[in-house]
This record gives C-alpha cells, structure tokens and sequence, in this order.
C-alpha cells in the first residue's frame, strides 16, 4: 500500500464551484500525478490459478471479488510468473487471462478509403490486424488470416444493384481488393444472399469479401499495457465483435483468442509490496498548479471530495493500492492561494 499526501500551493481567480470546474481538477490532478512521476509504483504482483471451469465474465468476476482482477500481464517476467504459477499446480492447457479484444468491423468501399485506415492499423499492431480479414462461404463468414491466399467476390454496377463476380483466382486479401478495384466496381461487402452464394461458391469453398475489423487489444484491470504474447490462430467465426484472450500452457503460454462462453480454468492476480519492503510507504507531492481564469474555490468541501473520483480514476487505469490524501496546511486548508508579486514585477521591468 502506498499512501500520497497531495500538498498544493495554486494561483486562481476565486469564486463559487461548479461541476464541470471540479471533473477538470479531478482531470488535471490525475494529469501531474502521472506526469511528475508521483505513480512510479514498483508493482510485485502475485498470481493464483484457480481451478474451476467458469466462462470469461465469470472469472472476472469471481477475480474481482476474491483478488484484483483477471491476470494482468504486462512483461515477459510477468508471463512466466503466471506460467509456472499454473505449471506448479499440475495444469497444463489453456487459462483465461485479463486480455481481451473488440473488433471495429470496417466496409472496404470506395467511399470510406479517409476513415477506413488499415496502414495505421497494421503499424500499430502489425501481427495481429492481419488476422481479421474477412472470407465467407455458403457457412457462414469467417476472420481470415489476411495474408492467405483464397477466390474473391467482386461486383459490378452500383453498391444497391450488384452483379457478382467470383474471380476463380487466388489472391491475397489485399490483392484481391486492388484486382477488383482496377477490373470490376469494387470488392464484394456483406449483402450477398444465401441463394447467391449457393450459385457463387457451390461447391462449399471460401472467398475473400471486402470486410476487415480493427482489433482494440485491452488488459481489463491493467491500463493500457503494451505487451503481448500472440500466437497463431486458426479460423474465427465473424459473428463474435469481441474476443478474449486464453494462456496457453502447451504452446508456452502463448496467447490466443477464443469465444467468452468457452469454460476453463482461470487466473487472477492482487498487488503485494517488494519482498523486504515496509508495507505502507508514504509519499507527499508538493505542486503549483496556475489555474488563473477558472472559477472554482478549490477548498471547497465539493471539490476536495473529488479525491475520491481520482481514486477511482486510478483504478480504471490498473493503479492498484494507492491511498490518496489531502494534507492540510497549519491553517486547515488544502490549498493555499499564492499572490502574484507584481510590485516586484514591475520594478524588474523598470530596471531592464
């Protein structure tokens, strides 16, 4: 546990609170604290296998009560505590853990190339965007590795009116999409009846349409974390908009992604302190804060009960066992308005 006593000195015009003045306080305490390296906590976090089939949301949930959360991850030493942790309690197959994605399904039409922005994608996670390229069969529609090489749909005329054409030819997704852009109208989308598939593909085989989802990749009760531990993936149903991420013990702990109904063991994680460490350490940050122009008292009761909603903050951010306080000055107040010296400034100026 690590307890911070916040110590603020601020020059403000004074007048009655308002809630939007108070979330903005909230908004740029939060803001300093990260920045000033106020949270520069050293995480020591314990994992535990528990060994009851529950789906995704129930393991987060029984997590949340009984620890912190489902296993957040966030380096190399952590994915190998939460390997040997399982491998210890004789498991050797998947387990859930914190990760998770929701995928932004995006048309490849000619009237979205300013929003549907798959370079940007692809930098900022190159291995996994490659997988949710969409084929389809008489099936059903399935995430595709893009990089497979598979027929495609193409149409001409108009979005409202198409004529299907399957190209009997196999392209890459991307491929596809240019060979149907420079030959045909565009590449096909979703709207293509079951009848028309049936006459399309009628031995069962799979093409390329023109749809691909964006993965936002999330640790649940960890921030926004960078790390990952992705392996190859198979074939996912196109009907899921989120997926959920599984260890898996027999490639490594490698991740994966599967369905949250799915009911397998799961592991969770609390915080502890640094073996050899105090248990509460204490912290004060002293700051000045400008805040000329705002109308807001920030000793009013209102706005220092907002340290509770920077807790909160906190903890949506993954920030786990800190204890914010306000600490009074020798007059009971928190903050304290610092004048300006104008006098002073203007004799600097009459001096230069």
């Amino acid at each position: 546990m690590i307890t911070m006593y916040l110590h603020f000195g601020y020059i403000a015009r004074l007048s009655s609170s308002s809630p939007q003045s108070s979330m903005m306080i909230v908004k740029i305490l939060l803001g300093v604290l990260y920045l000033s390296g106020g949270l520069v906590l050293s995480k020591c976090r314990r994992y535990h296998f528990v060994n009851k089939p529950f789906t995704w949301y129930e393991a987060q949930s029984y997590c949340r009560k009984n620890y912190v959360g489902l296993a957040c991850i966030e380096n190399s030493e952590e994915m190998n505590q939460v390997i040997n942790t399982v491998s210890s309690a004789g498991y050797n197959s998947e387990v859930w853990i914190g990760v998770y994605i929701h995928l932004q399904r995006h048309a490849a039409s000619q009237n979205d190339d300013e929003s549907w922005n798959w370079k940007k994608q692809i930098q900022s996670e190159p291995f996994l965007v490659s997988y949710f390229c969409q084929s389809i069969s008489v099936s059903g529609q399935w995430y595709s590795n893009c990089s497979v090489e598979h027929p495609f749909i193409c149409y001409n005329g108009t979005s409202q009116s198409p004529q299907y054409v399957l190209v009997n030819e196999s392209m890459d997704w991307f491929r596809a999409l240019r060979y149907c852009r420079e030959n045909f109208t565009d590449i096909a989308s979703y709207s293509i009846s079951d009848s028309q598939l049936q006459i399309l593909l009628p031995n069962g085989d799979r093409a390329w349409i023109g749809v691909i989802s964006y993965p936002e990749i999330r640790q649940r009760d960890c921030g926004n974390s960078s790390f990952r531990y992705w392996d190859d993936f198979g074939n996912i149903p196109s009907i899921f908009r989120s997926l959920f991420g599984v260890a898996d013990l027999q490639r490594s702990g490698k991740w994966r992604l599967i369905e949250y109904f799915t009911k397998i063991p799961f592991v969770c994680f609390d915080n502890l302190p640094a073996p050899g460490k105090e248990n509460v350490q204490k912290k004060v940050i002293k700051m000045n804060l400008n805040l000329e122009g705002l109308s807001v008292d920030l000793n009013d009761r209102a706005v220092k009960a907002n340290l509770t909603k920077l807790q909160d903050k906190l903890e949506e951010k993954g920030v786990n066992g800190v204890n914010l306080k306000w600490r009074k000055l020798p007059d009971g107040a928190v903050f304290h308005k610092e004048e300006k010296n104008t006098k002073k400034e203007e004799k600097k100026k009459t001096e230069l």
